[in-house]
């Protein structure tokens, strides 16, 4: 093989490992619940609604995957209730999102540890358009069709359990869509629980995080510009 030809060759694979790195994963938030959220988040909340009376939301040490920090999710339903069921919607807000450059909702994935004494899990995620809750709310992904989910709820585990959810998946993903790309991210982990009062359940959650993995365009022109050479190589051999 010439020089001229094993320089090209080298040349386009240095570009090709470029565009891989490129490509790579890119964590749009991430919360392990070491002490305090990143810079931009906090937390809010909606409820107690139903039987519900009482709640907590706040991070906690030591209830984390491996004892580190968790977020705790806690919902009471006292004595003497009659809805047969309550709820509590703890809010997790990034006014802040930076790197979500993608308008491809398969590209982004919500994946969490979770535990808890009992009840289940439905998820409300919901972006703005400008930094700060600025612009426009650009829609709402339900893991249940219609708020607040009782019977479509995701299962929760006596012992922690990843959850990885793709954002286009729709077997996960029941009810609206969003527009991921926008400069605020907010996500309700609404905890629901029923049966009869008076009861205490609590959810516990670790390693919240949300990425972004790119479609490949760049590896086909990469790849398609490798075979070329290749083939330019053979027609001159």
């Amino acid at each position: 093989m010439n020089t001229a030809l094993k320089t090209s060759i080298g040349t386009l694979a240095v570009s090709l490992v470029a565009g891989l790195a490129a490509q790579a994963q890119v964590v749009i938030f991430d919360e392990t619940f070491e002490g305090s959220l990143s810079a931009g988040a906090n937390f809010s909340h909606y409820g107690p609604g139903g039987d519900g009376t009482a709640f907590q939301d706040s991070i906690v040490a030591g209830v984390g995957v491996g004892g580190t920090g968790g977020w705790l999710i806690q919902t009471t339903a006292a004595a003497g209730g009659s809805a047969g069921y309550s709820y509590f919607g703890a809010q997790y807000q990034n006014g802040g999102v930076t790197g979500n450059t993608s308008a491809n909702l398969a590209d982004y994935t919500l994946s969490f540890d979770a535990w808890s004494t009992g009840g289940s899990l439905n998820v409300q995620v919901q972006t703005w358009t400008g930094a700060g809750f600025g612009g426009s709310m650009t829609g709402t992904l339900n893991t249940a069709p219609a708020s607040p989910g009782y019977g479509n709820d995701l299962p929760l585990y006596g012992q922690y359990t990843h959850y990885s959810l793709n954002l286009a998946d729709a077997s996960i993903w029941h009810g609206g869509t969003i527009i991921p790309s926008g400069g605020t991210y907010q996500v309700a982990m609404q905890f629901n629980n029923g049966g009869p009062t008076p009861y205490t359940q609590t959810l516990y959650v670790d390693n919240f995080e949300l990425t972004m993995v790119p479609e490949p365009s760049l590896f086909a022109l990469a790849g398609l510009g490798i075979m070329g050479l290749i083939n330019l190589r053979r027609r001159q051999a």
